[in-house]
């Protein structure tokens, strides 16, 4: 009792496992993409159409940005409770549009898209600091709407420094104004040299340190008052994160590495089911649940500690790489897993081949997308994968035109179906009956009990005969004749078509006798007759009865002293092959 009730309760965790799992990757998928900035609202558009454009509608962006959120956090913490007052949550809201807005000013084209949504919030409060420490020429000498229409300048650089402002020539913009690329990806490098100059412009609190310290998105949350009280030995910054940020996220990777480790644990003791679902399912639940806890790392990091800058980019990079290749793991294991299943439970038939093998395909296809599509958001360049996939694929495909050739054998054997699994068969010089049609061959246990493996693309293009599937079986034999004189030789063919044809399983029209080699002294005539059946152990049954019954025949002749039945010829008479 003891162990049926462990079998049971065993045989319910893993589908559970596996719908918690599966919540949770929801779950994940829907929050744990790093919060991006809102739309643009009530706001216009920004405007790009000039350096100074650009540069002018940045900065009165993230001033007005930054401005409100320092308040709403100040109301913030006067407030009672854990959530947010409407006051604070419209400031929120029109700050967050805000940087929206002032992000377009900034080309992003080279940022992968896995860092994208939170390097975009990260590099517009970068370069907001960045420009309130250096000096700024007086805007009338910055590049505007006339001379633009004038002649179009391709580039302006901030003067002294490397921030420049580009003319975009192609892409969804061209012709607009924004910060290069080049100058996004050094942005932080930039602020680590300016961050302790004393500030020319704006307000006098650093927002990136307070926002690059402090977790949630743009506003602590309520609970950071928590934060705020620990020792200064928790704020000290270690490589641009506080150290109560590492010690959280360290907490976060050991209860995700534990999570996987109890559901390892599960599906272990999975494996002894006897549930053929039960043991899909847990082949699948640990690739799942190690995709679920990279997203979950990857999701409080983000979120909830707000992690910045390089630890935050490569924590993002290896989080979605673990739950992308764990995903290809489980589309593998899931795959090979259900085509092992069909193998055991299915007949060794071509159908249950192709089954099997398009299981096996399907989630190899599924696994390449997910490879293609996952390294194309890490941010790995597709175009070159794809072209080293082509290049190496005509050597691959050259070294498979074997296997892709017996592959369409196997297929032309399943449309056309000369022979079934356990048929009996001749092919060439060779007997047997049929074993198994696989994808790329054919096994058929020959008649001397020899296993024969005929390649598919061969045994194809073979004169295939089949012998099971005859709707009637000959019968065929060749007797010797004591009789020399010619009506009496007659008179004795009569007499033994005659004799088979009596045979209640003899196809009355099928009995022919005739003479063969009748110039010799003791003449043979040939037996020849359709046994109406197709199973091969009566047709034995059946010919043993017309052997015997012409022996007696051929006894109690008087003509014949030294005749004998079953003198055989070139005609040979099938063997059974078990």
């Amino acid at each position: 009792m003891k162990i049926s009730l462990r079998h049971a309760l065993r045989d319910m965790a893993v589908p559970l496992v596996g719908a918690l799992l599966s919540a949770l990757f929801i779950v994940l998928q829907v929050l744990g993409t790093p919060q991006a900035l809102g739309g643009l609202g009530f706001l216009s558009p920004a405007q790009t159409s000039s350096p100074r454009a650009t540069l002018e509608g940045f900065r009165n962006d993230t001033a007005r940005a930054t401005h409100l959120l320092m308040e709403a956090y100040r109301e913030s913490r006067s407030e009672p409770g854990l959530s947010w007052s409407e006051s604070v949550a419209r400031k929120v809201t029109e700050a967050d549009a805000l940087l929206a807005r002032a992000s377009q000013a900034l080309d992003l084209q080279d940022i992968p898209p896995v860092e994208l949504e939170h390097r975009r919030l990260e590099s517009v409060i970068l370069l907001k600091e960045i420009l309130d420490r250096i000096p700024l020429p007086h805007p009338g000498t910055i590049p505007g709407e006339d001379e633009v229409a004038a002649k179009p300048p391709a580039s302006w650089n901030v003067p002294g420094t490397d921030l420049r402002i580009v003319r975009t020539a192609d892409g969804p913009r061209p012709g607009e104004y924004l910060f290069a690329s080049a100058t996004v990806l050094r942005l932080e490098g930039l602020y680590q040299l300016i961050r302790n100059e004393p500030k020319l412009s704006g307000p006098p609190v650093d927002f990136y340190d307070f926002f690059s310290q402090s977790p949630g998105h743009l506003l602590p949350p309520k609970w950071f008052r928590v934060i705020e009280a620990l020792p200064a030995s928790f704020k000290i910054e270690i490589d641009g994160q506080a150290v109560w940020q590492w010690i959280a996220f360290m907490l976060v990777v050991i209860l995700a590495f534990g999570a996987v480790f109890g559901v390892r644990l599960v599906a272990r003791d999975a494996t002894f089911s006897q549930s053929g679902a039960v043991q899909v399912l847990a082949g699948v639940i640990v690739p799942g649940a190690v995709a679920v806890a990279a997203l979950f790392v990857r999701y409080v990091s983000d979120n909830q500690i707000n992690l910045t800058g390089r630890v935050n980019n490569l924590v993002e990079e290896i989080a979605e790489g673990i739950a992308y290749l764990a995903m290809i793991w489980a589309v593998l294991v899931f795959s090979n897993t259900l085509a092992g299943r069909l193998y055991l439970s299915a007949t060794k038939s071509i159908d249950a081949h192709l089954a099997r093998a398009a299981v096996r395909i399907a989630g190899l296809a599924v696994a390449i997308a997910l490879l293609i599509y996952g390294a194309s958001y890490l941010g790995i360049p597709l175009a070159g994968l794809l072209a080293g996939l082509g290049v190496g694929g005509l050597a691959v495909a050259l070294a498979a035109k074997p296997t892709l050739e017996n592959f369409i054998g196997g297929l032309i054997l399943y449309a056309d179906r000369p022979v079934r699994v356990g048929d009996l068969c001749r092919f060439g010089t060779l007997e047997g009956r049929v074993e198994e049609i696989g994808i790329r061959s054919t096994r058929i246990r020959g008649l001397d009990r020899t296993l024969i493996t005929i390649p598919n693309a061969t045994f194809v293009n073979m004169n295939i005969i089949n012998l099971t599937n005859r709707d009637r079986m000959p019968y065929d034999r060749v007797i010797g004749l004591a009789a020399t004189e010619t009506a009496a030789i007659r008179h004795e063919i009569e007499a033994i078509a005659a004799l088979v044809a009596e045979h209640p399983r003899i196809e009355r029209g099928s009995v022919q006798a005739r003479l063969r080699e009748g110039h010799e002294e003791k003449p043979k005539v040939e037996i020849c007759a359709l046994i109406t059946t197709s199973r091969w152990s009566e047709f034995l049954e059946i010919q043993q009865e017309l052997d015997l019954m012409l022996r007696d025949k051929m006894l109690a002749s008087e003509l014949a002293d030294e005749s004998f039945l079953g003198a055989t010829d070139n005609v040979v008479p099938l063997k059974d092959p078990a």
